[in-house]
């Protein structure tokens, strides 16, 4: 558990200085899951463009739960957001998947989804 939380931490800290390094303002909300709130892993913010990203770090495919999709979604209808899933996946970098195309999904993500669906981080902060 500890492995798992520290290298979605390494991750994670890793693409915020990505976006912050071409000009997004970005904070990371640590634990995010946890509190209570619709609360994304990352909020990055640039010239009025709002970006709301729920991260994974994977070797493989994953699910994302209902109760996830449905909070960046609360973003995307209260704050105005763009709503991504974050998908680093092991010696491949960064994907980004749009909210929409996950839910259509029904949450599964796997190698083959990201490769169809999945777009770089230079396409998501245009």
């Amino acid at each position: 558990m500890v492995k798992s939380y520290a290298k979605g931490y390494r991750a994670e800290y890793e693409l915020v200085h990505k976006l912050a390094g071409r000009g997004f303002m970005v904070v990371r909300t640590p634990r995010s899951g946890r509190i209570g709130l619709a609360s994304p892993d990352i909020i990055a913010a640039k010239g009025g463009r709002l970006l709301v990203i729920e991260c994974k770090s994977r070797k493989n495919g994953f699910t994302i739960d209902a109760a996830q999709l449905q909070e960046l979604q609360e973003w995307v209808e209260k704050a105005g957001a763009v709503a991504y899933v974050g998908c680093k996946i092991a010696r491949r970098g960064w994907s980004f998947l749009r909210l929409e195309d996950v839910k259509k999904n029904n949450g599964n993500v796997g190698k083959k989804f990201v490769a169809s669906a999945g777009l770089d981080l230079e396409q998501i902060i245009i």
